[in-house]
């Protein structure tokens, strides 16, 4: 989230720092695709981690019950 946040500051001190026309398109172009790169990666990352509720699930589904005796000394 940094990296995007540096970026998008980028973006906003660009046009005050007196650059030719030409450069600013480059550079508008070269920041806008890191930008879109950066927030594919950080989406695909969100959606590849568990949820709240998944995890809840695994926890509950790795509970340990113990059994009664099942040594057959009652038995005669």
């Amino acid at each position: 989230m940094k990296k995007i946040a540096t970026l998008g500051f980028l973006v906003v001190i660009i046009p005050f720092l007196g650059f030719p026309n030409t450069w600013d398109k480059i550079i508008y172009t070269i920041l806008g695709f890191i930008i879109f790169v950066q927030s594919l990666y950080f989406s695909k990352k969100i959606n590849l981690s568990p949820t709240d509720k998944q995890q809840e699930e695994k926890l509950q589904s790795n509970i340990y019950v113990e059994n009664g005796d099942c040594s057959n000394e009652n038995t005669e």
